[in-house]
């Protein structure tokens, strides 16, 4: 499994993303600020997101 973190941050702030992970390049976990940096051949490989609040 590889686990990609796309931010990791609280809040919004120069060079740093709100949470988001995605694992093996298919599932995203939360859908922070980070989700933007990814091209959109990434974004069509996604098939699961998962909102954890």
């Amino acid at each position: 499994m590889i686990i990609r973190v796309l931010g990791c941050s609280g809040a919004i702030a120069a060079g740093c993303r709100t949470t988001s992970f995605l694992l093996d390049g298919t599932v995203l976990i939360d859908a922070g600020t980070g989700v933007g940096d990814l091209t959109l051949d990434e974004l069509s490989r996604i098939d699961h997101v998962l909102i954890s609040h």
